[in-house]
């Protein structure tokens, strides 16, 4: 298994991945079937996070299967430039093998040398083994979003956190 940054030809599992994610998990911001882009939209937006310095987008692959995820987009303006904010996923069979771990450590060697001094996330709140790997990564919880999500009907809080570098 590699963590790289996501490359031309990754269209097709990249597509396939998020899929799993939104049906595995009620801890994403998109629900299943509500992000649905074709290979050719996918592909665009993997050549435009190849040329930015500015935003990334990571995978764990296997082989030709990409097992997870990490992307962030930074600032657009001169006073929020210095920050970048994260999402990540990992398909639930390959959680707790430390693929998390080496997303955001790959991660924040990319954001350190492309001159970043914060990243930051949010987290839904019963999302605890999610929040430890954060913590244990230097991420400190910052705030409260109550009631930010509705997720199978219900009202949830994400946290905020974030972490400098």
């Amino acid at each position: 298994m590699e963590i790289r940054k996501a490359k031309s030809g990754d269209e097709h599992e990249l597509i396939k991945m998020f899929r799993s994610l939104y049906q595995e998990s009620d801890f994403l911001l998109k629900e299943p079937g509500e992000s649905e882009i074709s290979a050719e939209e996918q592909a665009q937006l993997v050549k435009e996070y190849s040329q930015s310095n500015s935003q990334v987008l990571f995978v764990a692959a296997e082989e030709k299967a990409i097992l997870g995820f990490l992307g962030g987009t930074g600032g657009k303006t001169n006073r929020n430039r210095h920050t970048i904010h994260i999402a990540m996923g990992v398909l639930e069979a390959h959680q707790c093998k430390g693929i998390g771990h080496r997303l955001l450590q790959n991660f924040v060697d990319w954001a350190v040398s492309n001159q970043f001094h914060r990243i930051e996330l949010t987290v839904v709140e019963a999302n605890t083994r999610a929040k430890a790997l954060y913590e244990k990564m230097g991420f400190q919880t910052e705030g409260i979003k109550h009631n930010s999500l509705k997720v199978n009907g219900a009202f949830i809080n994400e946290y905020y956190m974030a972490k400098l570098i």
